[in-house]
């Protein structure tokens, strides 16, 4: 339900989020005048707090499994609600009229039972809005024949949402209706009636937060109508004052409530994140005070779209629903209590915050985020792999269930039947680490899929009434055990029966939609890594003695333990939608200062300010820890044992470690290498580049989170001189999680014979025969990277892994002087290294080298290096097989060139060198047209910067 543009006259774009409720908690009673833990508790009617979790996003929904285990931690912290609303699950939105087939009956029947049977109020959810034609009775009838059949299911409460639409009515509706808003009333009443008037029965209103009111809340006709007009049994639900609301305060809520006469259910996406797929939040539940929840009729939180990472968000939304769960009001006299107590401790934990303090007395959001992580950090310690409660199944081609008393569904008038083989958008095929913004699931919009008509065949259907009799004839499945008690074996025996995608069925694209894992699974060697299961491993173990490394021999890898500072680290770098957590803060503020300050540590200053050079110095060093602990907390969760955790958290913690090493590196290089030039003055002084605080904190009130994409790493981008390069920042992880470090560094001389090395076996990868004898050794590395390394060090860069330096990274920010200076001291020297071949006879490979040095080469037109004044060589060893290295190299050496003065920078490839053609190709070099005064036997290729 979230969604980035507010549009009154036309439809938002489809894929943005859309007001997703959330979850509700356990029921909280208040039968009449109450005195507990000393408070004073004002009578009040019997009542419910819906309370829980939406799944509401736009992306790939969850699979049966995961919302099983949602139900137990529900259940567990004291939740009672589960909204089934999954954007990207066809049949509830975009072909909502569809009826679910057999297979997918069975899904259903199967999860309601689950949510009953750990005491979940499972509320279905059916989003008609695209395309309703509401005055048409066939249209109506189609919605009562679909929720009909999940009646059927077992399903008692139902919600109608109509968010994220057009306000626009088609022609037929108004003639009918006075207005949108009358029209959706009218459809939302009868089928409440219809169903015999539930116990539970949510409206999602088309402007259902504040922005989204025209022209406010106060004075909206769309809201005074829904008001009116709803049957007062029917809950509405609501986002605040925004789609994402930063605060909730208890103002806002008197004000709607009063014109929707009626308590709302907040459908709160302070926790999602299907706008953004570089950001993700950890952080606490905030910006709610406990003082809304006897205001409220309920909270439903919409969460990430990654399964695994919203335990702190369910759990820190529980934390709070039971700290006032009685519903107290803060204008309630208060006696001296347990309450005190609570509210000294609350004190106690915001002592020394760098936040403003908690004005709530009965919630700190601090204080639940450290118990939720310290709960977490055991899951972490339970090895379990990747498996059913991540990567969903399909099953048989879809076969509607029809309802033969009703009329046939109607698509916009027409009576074409449909069936659709279901292709969420979210499919198995899709890696599930993927972050390409084209193939991206979160980024790809619902009526993109390609769609499959087929006749409809009467032989390939049942009757409702008999697949109703057919489920209840059969006998109910046993109460499933606590999963975390369960062995990974039945799980996935479960996956493979009952496991399918949210409502997808066709079991015939299993084979050709498989995600890496699920082929890694049913492989010949299924019974090994990284899919083993716990019997298997066991087996193993019987079968074959444990090795004992000998005294010589190297000693068996253990992994360090993942620490609850590396949690706390985790989710201050993915906090909450518009704020960044304290340490994330601080690494900005000090990156910041270090290059707003970097003038006094400049090649060209004389360092003179002693006690200046040492506080930057002592701050950069400070710095570079911090930036090691990220370094850290990634190795050590990369080696968890819990790989399903560790499969939906790792593109986000491989993106923040591949931008904070670079940062880390580019400060190294601040230090002796930055010149104090007018361009870096305008460079610094800019306000874009000092300011001290985050993009987040510069919103404006009325904008939304997507106003600044990517999160943190987003920020630390735009801190960078090359802040545009979004080729070189996007760094997609590999498909199977690796611990395997690689760091960056500025070049120092001691580096050189390793450089050379690199040089040499690179330059003669691929050649048959080896044209150089050692009796020249460094004749290749002389003539291709020397020059830089002698006259131009300080734009260099070397790649090392546990092993030693395995790349490099060279250039110099203007070509001009440094020909010059090659001339004068340079290349006399080589020609006094390399005597100059006898032209009269066909010269070797070597020799041809060597005959460079003595003959004069051709310079590069002005035009052309007005526009690429910089020269730069690139190189990785081909043992590293990560690609993402290489563009965090070509990233740090053009934030140096450009932090200099740089507008552009080119390279030389020999044109049979294929290899480095699309190696520089890939870095996002293009190869420049011919000029004259070009070299006829390189290739020129170019970068602007």
């Amino acid at each position: 339900m979230v969604q980035k543009d507010k549009t009154l006259e036309s439809p938002p774009v489809d894929g943005e989020q859309s007001p997703s409720p959330v979850s509700g908690e356990a029921c909280a009673e208040a039968p009449g005048p109450v005195e507990e833990s000393g408070i004073a508790v004002e009578p009040t009617r019997h009542r419910k707090f819906i309370s829980g979790v939406v799944e509401g996003f736009y992306g790939r929904p969850w699979t049966m499994e995961q919302r099983k285990e949602l139900f137990r931690r529900q259940q567990k912290w004291g939740l009672n609600t589960y909204l089934y609303a999954p954007k990207d699950d066809y049949k509830h939105r975009m072909f909502w009229r569809e009826l679910y087939s057999v297979e997918e009956a069975e899904q259903l029947m199967t999860l309601i039972g689950a949510a009953k049977e750990y005491g979940i109020e499972f509320i279905y959810a059916i989003s008609p809005g695209l395309d309703i034609t509401f005055s048409n009775q066939k249209e109506v009838s189609a919605l009562k024949r679909k929720l009909d059949q999940v009646t059927h299911f077992g399903c008692k409460s139902f919600a109608l949402l109509f968010d994220d639409i057009d306000h626009n009515m088609c022609p037929a509706d108004k003639e009918v209706f006075s207005s949108f808003a009358h029209a959706q009333v009218s459809i939302t009443n009868e089928i409440y009636q219809y169903l015999g008037e539930p116990e539970t029965f949510l409206f999602c209103p088309t402007e259902y937060c504040g922005t989204f009111c025209y022209p406010n809340v106060t004075q909206s006709p769309y809201l005074h109508t829904v008001g009116e007009k709803l049957l007062p049994s029917i809950d509405v639900l609501w986002t605040g004052p925004k789609v994402v609301s930063k605060d909730i305060t208890v103002e806002s809520i008197e004000e709607v409530s009063k014109i929707l006469r009626r308590a709302p259910v907040i459908w709160d996406n302070i926790h999602a994140n299907d706008y953004d797929q570089k950001r993700l939040f950890l952080g606490p539940y905030k910006g709610r005070s406990t003082e809304l929840i006897p205001r409220l009729k309920g909270v439903l939180t919409n969460p990430n779209c990654e399964f695994e990472s919203n335990f702190v968000a369910i759990h820190t939304l529980a934390t709070w629903y039971k700290s006032n769960m009685n519903g107290v009001r803060k204008d309630v006299v208060m006696t001296d209590g347990e309450d005190s107590t609570v509210s000294i401790q609350i004190k106690l934990e915001n002592e020394g915050s760098d936040e403003e303090l908690e004005t709530d007395m009965l919630y700190s959001p601090q204080l639940a985020l450290k118990l939720a992580l310290t709960e977490w950090l055991s899951e972490f310690c339970v090895p379990h792999q990747y498996n059913s409660r991540q990567v969903p199944q399909s099953g048989a081609k879809s076969t509607a269930i029809d309802v033969s008393p009703m009329a046939a569904p109607s698509l916009c008038s027409s009576t074409t039947v449909t069936t659709v083989f279901q292709q969420p958008i979210m499919s198995p095929a899709m890696p599930p680490l993927c972050l390409d913004p084209l193939s991206h699931p979160l980024a790809k919009r619902p009526q993109e899929e390609e769609e499959v008509e087929v006749e409809k065949k009467d032989s390939d259907e049942e009757p409702m009434e008999m697949v109703v009799e057919k489920m209840v004839d059969e006998p109910e499945p046993e109460a499933e055990a606590d999963p975390e008690e369960k062995h990974v074996g039945p799980i996935l025996a479960d996956k493979m029966a009952e496991d399918l995608k949210p409502m997808d069925t066709d079991k015939e694209s299993l084979a050709e939609s498989k995600s890496p894992e699920e082929s890694i699974q049913e492989d010949s060697g299924s019974d090994i890594a990284p899919m083993q299961t716990d019997d298997q491993l066991k087996q193993v173990l019987q079968t074959f003695d444990v090795f004992v490394p000998g005294p010589n021999e190297k000693p068996l890898f253990t992994a360090d333990p993942i620490t609850l500072e590396d949690l706390s680290l985790l989710a201050e770098l993915f906090y909450l939608p518009y704020e960044h957590g304290n340490k994330a803060v601080q690494m900005l503020k000090e990156f910041n200062w270090l290059r707003a300050n970097s003038s006094v540590v400049s090649v060209n200053c004389k360092r003179k300010e002693t006690d200046k050079v040492a506080e930057w110095q002592s701050r950069a060093k400070k710095f570079e820890e911090m930036c090691c602990s990220v370094i850290q907390m990634f190795t050590r969760l990369s080696n968890s044992a819990n790989r399903t955790i560790l499969y939906d958290l790792y593109p986000y913690i491989w993106d923040i470690k591949s931008i904070i090493s670079m940062v880390k590196s580019f400060v190294q290089w601040l230090d002796g290498r930055i010149l104090s030039t007018s361009f870096y003055c305008y460079w610094i002084d800019s306000g874009r580049w000092c300011r001290s605080q985050s993009s987040a904190q510069f919103l404006r009130e009325d904008q939304e989170p997507w106003a600044f994409r990517g999160g943190l790493a987003g920020e630390f981008q735009r801190l960078l001189p090359i802040d545009g390069a979004n080729d070189l920042f996007y760094q997609p992880p590999p498909s199977m999680p690796t611990s395997k470090l690689y760091s960056i560094r500025p070049y120092f001389p001691k580096d050189e014979a390793a450089v050379y090395k690199i040089c040499k076996e690179m330059y003669c990868e691929g050649l048959e025969d080896v044209p150089f004898s050692d009796e020249d050794p460094d004749l290749i590395g002389d003539r291709l990277v020397g020059g830089l390394l002698t006259l131009s060090s300080e734009y260099g860069f070397v790649l090392e892994d546990e092993e030693g330096i395995c790349g490099y990274a060279l250039g110099t920010v203007d070509v001009k002087p440094f020909i010059k200076k090659c001339e004068l001291s340079w290349i006399p020297f080589m020609q006094e290294k390399y005597n100059k071949p006898d032209c009269q006879k066909d010269l070797t490979e070597a020799e041809k080298m060597m005959l460079s040095f003595h003959e004069e080469e051709e310079g590069l037109p002005d035009s052309f290096l007005s526009n690429f004044p910089s020269l730069i060589k690139v190189d990785i060893h081909a043992k590293v097989t990560d690609p993402s290295v290489a563009k965090s190299m070509m990233g740090c050496l053009l934030s140096s060139l450009k932090a200099n003065g740089s507008l552009g920078a080119f390279c030389k490839v020999r044109q049979t060198d294929k290899r480095m053609l699309d190696f520089y190709s890939k870095l996002g070099c293009f190869e420049v047209a011919k000029m004259e005064g070009f070299p006829k036997d390189v290739i020129i290729m170019g970068r602007s910067l």
